[in-house]
């Protein structure tokens, strides 16, 4: 075939994104698919426009030839770019082993945002004097419900009544302005500090939610950039913004007289920079001349919820003409100072409404009390159906959200941690005094109400207030998470196998928002050492590649050394165990991206976590950490040793030694990428010396192990084990799986990702199978047979449904999720190789457990879908592979036989009978 028939390169991107308008880095990072098998050779070009290139006038780049097989994160080499700059480029590639490039790839562009706080001209702005809402009786009742929370030892708390009394309406900002030429380009620059919705001529600019994403806004606060251009008319236009508080403004819930989480009143700043065809320019700006106005959003908090006011509403607040009352808005007031430090693009995916759900079913438990049972707990935002509810004038009602409820319907907010935070999640919604049209349309916008500000985990809803018993239809919900698409699935031939996965897909997606959540409840918060207990399995299943991007930043601008919470002003530090997630988060996003620029940005950071680190070695071990937290009782209700989460089987010098070693030895293959011979020789040095004080001082040579199944998982994964003794330890750790805890796992948060290859990859492949299908507790069988649990509970050892009190620890929480990276890793085989980043070469080495029929697994990287699918005959194995273009995959088959194949489709018949498998590929 030749070039000009060949497909040239396409799925072009730059920082990970199609089309970027805010893009800050000098040297943005470049990819495509190649589609040829090898990629031998390839060349960038850069212009300042389509016709430039297309003329073969790269001004702006022209790498030449570059003889590369990579196509995954390429740093842009060409002229210094700008603010505002459009730079258009396209990719031409080589084939191994043909002297004629394929055709030029189709032209993409980006453009860069504003460089520098000087480049924004706009000014924040903010509310003026904040209004606080009557204490109508409506209005009191919300704060009941929202400020009356249970205690775990029995009773109720009433602390945030008075600070919920004083808590200010959300806000509405317009400004209205002219075009009088026909429009090129418009850019809109804008963000805020706290949750902002902006809308141009009455449409929503974008579908983004709960936006910005978090982060320590006194340092840094993300913005984005939005083409515009389709929204604006001739003549009159007006921007509008819808202001809550956020995070921003998160001022009772932890908070307290010596610890301040607030960053201030919510605020926000706009630009938008409109370009005409004759050239001339025209820039509307936040400035003096915007005005403010309540919201009918009267109370509104992460943790409280919302109290919506129907009769405070301003309709067509945000249309191009001036509302009817606009002699009412009021001056607003322009700040002085910045509210933080630098403004940069937010590149992670923004957060959005994901699929429906719907309730499955009405519970009743008393007069008057409605409870909707969707029957999966998950993190999501409500609806209610106005046109079904037909509410009558003021007529008010209150949604109460629940993760658990008893069987006759009564809910219990314990899970949610009301007890912590001092708050319950409620919303509330009061009718209008004067009749409400609807629209025949059911799907119309106007039938509808929704919270804006803020989100809640629930599987229950328990509405009152309503005067007639309502049908299932008046109230729906919508999964919410950061918009990361899904790169990874898993199926098998065994339901509950597959009801594990779904498990953690659930719990793992019900935490993503903007970073990685512990629970969508009592904190909402980042916590470092979960993050790490779920990164395989969050890289397997979704493209986090910007998402991890923004979360390692949040390291950088963190407030402690070591932090154990990132972003926020709710954080301690010191916490090696936990925030090693920095270091492994940066290895295993280079692994899974290719991205060198990143680990060199972030090197300081690491540099600074393993200094403290070696700091606090004694004896070339560390002691302190939260330890294998959360790791299961002996049996439910059995109170546990020093309380809380603390470790029942694994020490922390276990733990905490574990991951640093692993950290030395990441760090020193970090320094080695990025040319540091001398850090890279001191890392190995130390890793091999923490790795024979680890197995000197904490093996046990009666028993031939570390002492529990993490200890044991550690030191096999992390290669601390000494090679002649790594199948014993294997073994001995299978024994007490089997033997000892019956088939269960007895490990905490840190040893879900470790403890199922350090059975697999030395025989006991059936082994780790099995724990997902022993029965009782602490098993799988337990949580959804037992406890009826739909996602991963915190301590579901905690909880002893026979003294019939309500569980007081998060019902969803996915640090218990590390499992399902062996989905992909161990009954697929995919995994990446140590010489190779981006799975441009990757290993291909299944385990087939014995009761298992069937398997499908793939996995989507940056040069093409991976596919592993096998099926069993009686001893036979029917396999099938697909390898994705310009990659190769090393595959093992039973044996150890081990051969290397280059992109395409190939199929395996494996016989399991014969000691040598006679394995051939057809």
């Amino acid at each position: 075939m030749s070039a000009t028939q060949q497909q040239a390169a396409s799925n072009l991107l730059v920082e990970g994104h199609p089309k970027p308008l805010n893009v800050h880095r000098l040297t943005p990072r470049l990819s495509w698919h190649a589609n040829v098998q090898q990629q031998a050779a390839y060349q960038i070009q850069a212009a300042s426009s389509t016709e430039q290139l297309l003329s073969g006038q790269a001004d702006l780049w022209d790498s030449g030839k570059v003889l590369q097989r990579r196509s995954l994160n390429i740093s842009y080499q060409g002229k210094p770019l700008t603010t505002n700059q459009n730079i258009y480029w396209r990719v031409r590639v080589w084939a191994k082993g043909s002297q004629v490039a394929q055709q030029w790839s189709d032209i993409q562009h980006w453009q860069m945002g504003l460089l520098t706080n000087s480049d924004w001209q706009a000014k924040w702005l903010q509310v003026q004097n904040p209004v606080t809402t009557a204490l109508t009786p409506e209005v009191k009742q919300w704060i009941k419900f929202a400020g009356t929370t249970e205690s775990v030892e029995g009773g109720h708390l009433t602390r945030a009544v008075q600070q919920l009394e004083k808590q200010a309406t959300a806000s509405l900002f317009r400004h209205q302005f002219r075009i009088d030429k026909v429009i090129a380009s418009a850019k809109l620059h804008s963000t805020a500090g706290g949750y902002y919705e902006i809308f141009v001529n009455g449409r929503q600019v974008k579908d983004r939610l709960l936006d910005p994403g978090q982060t320590d806004f006194d340092k840094r606060i993300l913005y984005n950039s939005d083409d515009v251009s389709a929204l604006l008319e001739n003549g009159n236009n007006s921007i509008a913004v819808h202001l809550g508080s956020g995070w921003y403004n998160e001022e009772i819930a932890f908070s307290g007289p010596k610890r301040k989480l607030s960053y201030g009143q919510p605020t926000f700043i706009a630009q938008l920079d409109v370009t005409f065809t004759d050239g001339s320019t025209q820039q509307i700006i936040t400035n003096e001349e915007w005005r403010s106005h309540p919201s009918a959003i009267v109370k509104e908090g992460i943790f409280s919820g919302e109290f919506y006011d129907a009769n405070q509403a301003v309709p067509d607040w945000n249309a191009i003409n001036k509302p009817a009352n606009y002699a009412d808005w009021q001056p607003v007031k322009v700040l002085q100072q910045w509210p933080t430090e630098v403004l940069e693009p937010q590149l992670l995916p923004p957060v959005r409404a994901q699929q429906s759900i719907k309730p499955v079913k009405i519970l009743n438990p008393k007069p008057d009390v409605w409870v909707f049972d969707f029957g999966q707990n998950f993190t999501g935002i409500p609806t209610l159906d106005l046109a079904v509810l037909n509410l009558t004038a003021k007529q008010a009602v209150y949604l109460r959200y629940a993760e658990w409820a008893d069987s006759a319907g009564n809910i219990s907010q314990l899970s949610s941690g009301g007890w912590a935070t001092k708050l319950n999640a409620v919303d509330a919604y009061l009718a209008s005094a004067t009749p409400q049209n609807f629209s025949s349309e059911p799907s119309a916008t106007k039938n509808n109400w929704t919270a804006k500000f803020t989100w809640r985990g629930f599987r229950y809803v328990e509405i009152t207030g309503l005067k007639n018993p309502p049908n299932l239809d008046v109230i729906s919900a919508r999964l919410v998470r950061s918009d990361v698409k899904r790169v990874g699935h898993f199926e098998s031939s065994d339901p509950l196998l597959n009801r594990i996965h779904q498990t953690a897909l659930w719990s793992y997606e019900s935490n993503l928002i903007s970073l990685p959540l512990d629970c969508p409840n009592r904190e909402k918060a980042g916590w470092t050492g979960d993050a790490h207990a779920t990164l395989i399995t969050g890289n397997y299943n979704f493209n986090m590649d910007t998402f991890w991007q923004k979360y390692l930043g949040d390291f950088k601008t963190a407030r402690h050394i070591a932090p154990a919470v990132v972003p926020g002003k709710r954080t301690t530090g010191k916490k090696l165990d936990w925030a090693v997630a920095e270091v492994f988060i940066a290895w295993e996003h280079y692994r899974h991206h290719g991205d060198q620029q990143l680990l060199a940005e972030q090197y300081q950071s690491l540099l600074e976590y393993m200094d403290f680190g070696e700091s606090q070695l004694s004896n070339y071990l560390l002691k302190k950490g939260y330890g294998d937290w959360c790791d299961p009782v002996v049996a439910p209700g059995t109170p546990r040793v020093k309380g809380r989460g603390v470790p029942q089987h694994t020490s922390t010098t276990v733990t905490s030694s574990a991951l640093f070693a692993r950290a030395a030895d990441l760090m020193s293959r970090i320094a080695k990428t990025l040319a540091k011979p001398a850090d890279e020789q001191r890392f190995a040095r130390l890793f091999e010396n923490i790795r024979s004080h680890f197995h000197q001082i904490l093996f046990n040579e009666k028993t031939g192990h570390y002492g529990s199944q993490t200890a044991d998982a550690m030191a096999l994964r992390f290669n601390l084990t000494p090679e002649h003794l790594k199948q014993g330890v294997a073994d001995a750790l299978n024994h007490d799986v089997s033997e000892t805890w019956r088939g269960h796992s007895s490990v905490g948060a840190l040893g879900q990702t470790w403890l199922y290859r350090a059975l697999s990859d030395y025989g006991h492949a059936d082994t780790a199978f099995h724990i997902f299908k022993a029965k009782g507790y602490p098993g799988f069988s337990y949580l959804f047979d037992e406890i009826n649990g739909t996602t991963l509970w915190e301590r579901k050892g905690s909880f002893d449904p026979a003294l019939g009190k309500a569980p007081d620890r998060s019902l969803n929480h996915p640090f218990h999720g590390g499992y399902d990276g062996w989905f992909y890793e161990g009954l697929g085989g995919i995994r990446p190789l140590d010489n190779s980043v981006g799975y441009q070469d990757f290993a291909l080495a299944p385990v087939f457990p014995k009761a298992l029929s069937a398997v499908s697994v793939s996995h989507v990287t940056g040069y093409g879908e991976i596919k592993s699918e096998w099926q069993r005959y009686g001893d036979l194995i029917h396999w099938q592979v697909s390898i994705p273009q310009n990659s190769t995959a090393e595959i093992t088959l039973p044996g150890g036989k081990r051969q290397l194949y280059l992109g395409g489709q190939y199929s395996f018949e494996i016989k399991l009978a014969d000691e040598s498998p006679d394995s051939k590929g057809i």
